[in-house]
């Protein structure tokens, strides 16, 4: 006789069996974890409506605020226009005086311009090459009585190379009284031509030779050693006196020049430095340099020297140092600067002068307002001066656009506790947001007679449920719309009305937002106190189904510990028979 089992020991689906023994006791857990997503689903729904109620808080506040005044007041906005932006463009702030100005602009502002008195670089001489003025390599024609000869200009070719050439061929060049160059047939009769249609070098050009009345040629300009890659402390650095190291001033700035300072790094080092208050170019064709002041006005570019000579060579003062290089006395060259002019017009037939084409307020004395200026009036056909209007009004547009957001917040906080407390709905028994609901529309559509103004409900400036027509037999009496075009009629008829009708002391909005605030204030508000109550249900669910699922894997334990032990009997019944046949 042979007995046997199947499986580990007894064959038997153990495993199964206690699934299916623990399942009853795991329905409730599921039951409770059905509650507690209940709760977070309610949850969830608290919080989604308070962000509406948040939303439309924010969009009240954007009325009620204008008891802080300055930009918080959408009531005292204001918006300026010109008639005539050619002339003047204009800005105005809540503290402008909403009227109508005449304004003649008689004269823009310009700017201090300073110029070297005299050329701060020296004359190109023999040994200046033409490169370093300017000259491209290439070739360059002449002609003697039509014979040609043609010169070829190369790196290092000098200025006194170019008159040699020149003289090979029959001219002579020269520097006449004014230091402009001058190219004659050296015989004093041959007729000379400069210049072909093939020649490779803008020397020509760039020196701008013109043919005289007599047959010679001359420059439109002196030539000129320095340039702007020219370091200013070299010995050879082109400059009409040697330029030493130290510091200069312009403007509020001070500049430092040292052994390896060049033009073009401190005429950067000025463009780049707003305490300068001036903008510097090298002017090659005169040997200048040329300082223009940014700000408007008749007043002088301040150019103070310093330990530098650096203002004195370029012809903008004339100083005195001691030994130890310290400035003993400075003067500006006022001739050196040609004065800006200050900008001139008339408000309403009072004169006003200013220093720049930016009036502000300080200047006109019309409080709030700046006036750009653009251009000089133009004339009638007498002669006179056109004026050009300049109005100041309410600007409405960030109103309106408040009273829009405020009316589709409200809508869609009316419409988020409808769907919140409907039928079956997560927060059905709620009735402070059903009584919510009804004081916002008492409040929307009632008469408010203690405002303090003209106008004593919202439909009178436009906000009202609508009215019922031929498309739309009823209305709804929660939700609110706007006739804009009526606003703006109140909001120009009478806007201090319109202002404490919404956002009065007494005003509707400010008393829909108090409402707002009770139901959103921290810990006593509707919405924290609901949410408080809700996350301690949660936790005791939460601790209430650890504790059930603790019992409940305590007893799918024992049960896998006793048909474990089972299994051990059985192997060891299976043992002893096996040894017994044996």
């Amino acid at each position: 006789m042979t007995i046997s089992f199947s499986g580990l020991a007894s064959g038997l689906d153990t495993s199964t069996w206690v699934t299916e023994l623990v399942k009853p006791k795991q329905t409730k857990v599921t039951s409770l974890k059905n509650e507690l997503n209940s709760i977070k689903t309610i949850k969830n729904t608290v919080s989604s409506t308070k962000t509406a109620f948040t939303a439309l808080r924010t969009a009240l506040e954007k009325f009620t605020d204008a008891k802080f005044g300055g930009n918080f007041d959408l009531f005292t906005k204001n918006s300026a226009k010109s008639s005539d932006t050619n002339i003047f463009t204009v800005t105005a702030d809540s503290n402008a005086a909403r009227q109508s100005y005449d304004i003649i602009v008689n004269q823009l502002a310009t700017c201090t311009k300073a110029t070297s008195m005299n050329p701060a670089s020296a004359l190109a001489d023999d040994n200046t090459t033409l490169k370093s003025l300017g000259v491209t390599e290439g070739s360059f024609s002449v002609y003697v009585d039509g014979v040609k000869t043609s010169i070829n200009i190369v790196e290092d070719t000098t200025l006194g190379d170019l008159k040699q050439d020149l003289a090979g061929a029959g001219i002579t060049m020269s520097n006449d009284t004014d230091d402009l160059i001058k190219l004659e047939a050296t015989n004093g009769t041959s007729s000379i031509n400069i210049g072909a249609t093939n020649d490779k070098s803008n020397l020509m050009s760039l020196f701008s030779l013109t043919r005289q009345d007599d047959g010679t040629y001359k420059s439109m300009n002196a030539m000129y050693k320095a340039s702007t890659s020219s370091k200013l402390t070299d010995a050879d650095a082109g400059f009409a006196q040697q330029i030493t190291q130290g510091t200069f001033t312009i403007g509020d700035a001070e500049f430092t020049i040292d052994e390896n300072t060049t033009l073009s790094s401190i005429i950067s080092a000025i463009n780049n430095n707003s305490k300068a208050q001036a903008n510097a170019h090298w002017d090659d064709t005169n040997g200048k340099l040329i300082i223009n002041s940014t700000a408007e006005g008749a007043s002088y570019i301040n150019i103070e020297a310093g330990t530098s000579n650096f203002t004195d060579v370029m012809g903008f003062t004339s100083s005195q140092w001691d030994a130890e290089g310290n400035v003993v006395s400075s003067t500006l060259l006022n001739n050196a600067q040609e004065l800006g002019q200050n900008a001139l017009l008339s408000i309403n037939g009072t004169n006003i002068t200013s220093t720049s084409n930016k009036v502000t307020s300080d200047v006109s004395r019309l409080a709030g307002v700046t006036i750009d200026l653009n251009k000089v009036s133009e004339e009638d056909d007498n002669g006179v001066k056109k004026s050009t209007k300049l109005s100041v009004e309410q600007d409405s547009t960030e109103l309106i656009n408040a009273v829009k957001s405020f009316i589709e917040e409200y809508n869609n906080t009316m419409s988020k506790i409808d769907e919140v407390t409907a039928n079956g709905a997560d927060l059905q028994r709620e009735t402070t947001l059903s009584s919510f609901k009804n004081t916002m529309r008492t409040f929307a559509t009632s008469r408010n007679d203690t405002n303090g103004g003209d106008y004593m409900l919202l439909s009178q400036i436009g906000i009202s449920t609508g009215k019922a027509d031929s498309s739309n037999l009823s209305t709804d009496t929660d939700k609110l719309q706007l006739d804009e075009e009526a606003l703006k009629k109140a909001l120009e008829e009478n806007p201090e009305s319109v202002k404490a009708l919404l956002a009065g002391d007494d005003g509707v909005l400010s008393h829909i937002e108090d409402s707002v605030e009770q139901m959103l204030q921290a810990t006593t508000g509707f919405f924290d106190v609901k949410t408080s109550t809700l996350d301690s249900d949660i936790k005791k669910m939460e601790e209430k189904i650890t504790k059930q699922q603790t019992k409940i894997n305590s007893y799918q334990k024992q049960l896998e510990n006793k048909f474990s032990q089972m299994e051990l009997v059985i192997s060891k019944m299976q043992q002893n028979y096996s040894s017994f046949l044996g």
